[in-house]
């Protein structure tokens, strides 16, 4: 779960965020406090912590007399996950165009070249991976830490939401142009440009999750 790493948590927290994310603890599950520490071989007190910044950050639910929660999922919470990490990732590509430095810019070229070694291969897998880091990367340049923690996090919730509906039929498709378009408008100091291939290229994303929830009230007709 390389997104994971990402988000500063001790080893506790990171295990219960990888399951959070995976569903593992499936979203609407109790998450009790000494199943927890069993599970992860801990104390009940780090638990606890845990859970406290999980909750933080959206991913658990604390309930008056219910205990933690793994906050549940549904079609809103997909479209709002998406509308604060769009507002979030447009940002960071538009500061990253005018602030990205010599070395930043020599790292996107490199990716650059990774993207067309993989589209000539049809190489989804590498193709994934270096979406990722070049999200990663484009957060970096804006070279402001609450965005930083803002793409994160979002993105940290956007995984977890491609987990949870992936049984139902979630698909997601390379966007090797639009990747491609977004470095090209960083390099070239765009600001304009590099926010709406930023948007653009995510908005897609959120398409793919409206047209599986359409083929599933579609199904609703034959029920």
């Amino acid at each position: 779960m390389q997104i994971v790493d990402n988000i500063e948590l001790d080893p506790v927290g990171s295990r219960l965020l990888a399951d959070l994310i995976t569903c593992a603890l499936p979203p609407g599950s109790q998450i009790r406090e000494a199943s927890a520490a069993e599970r992860y071989e801990t104390s009940r007190t780090k638990v606890r912590e845990a859970l406290v910044i999980l909750a933080g950050k959206g991913f658990v639910q604390l309930e008056k007399n219910k205990g933690a929660v793994a906050t549940p999922i549904d079609a809103a919470t997909v479209f709002s996950v998406f509308e604060a990490r769009i507002s979030a990732e447009k940002t960071a590509a538009a500061l990253a165009a005018v602030r990205a430095n010599q070395d930043d810019k020599e790292t996107l070229k490199a990716y650059l070249e990774e993207l067309r070694d993989a589209r000539a291969a049809n190489d989804e897998d590498t193709f994934f991976a270096i979406d990722r880091s070049v999200h990663d990367a484009i957060a970096t340049m804006s070279r402001n830490p609450f965005i930083v923690t803002q793409v994160n996090n979002m993105r940290a919730h956007t995984m977890r939401c491609w987990h949870f509906y992936r049984e139902l039929g979630l698909t997601e498709n390379p966007d090797f142009a639009g990747v491609n378009a977004i470095i090209k408008a960083v390099l070239a100091g765009d600001p304009k440009k590099s926010a709406g291939h930023m948007h653009t290229h995510l908005a897609k994303n959120l398409q793919e999750y409206n047209d599986m929830l359409a083929q599933q009230f579609q199904a609703l007709n034959w029920v």
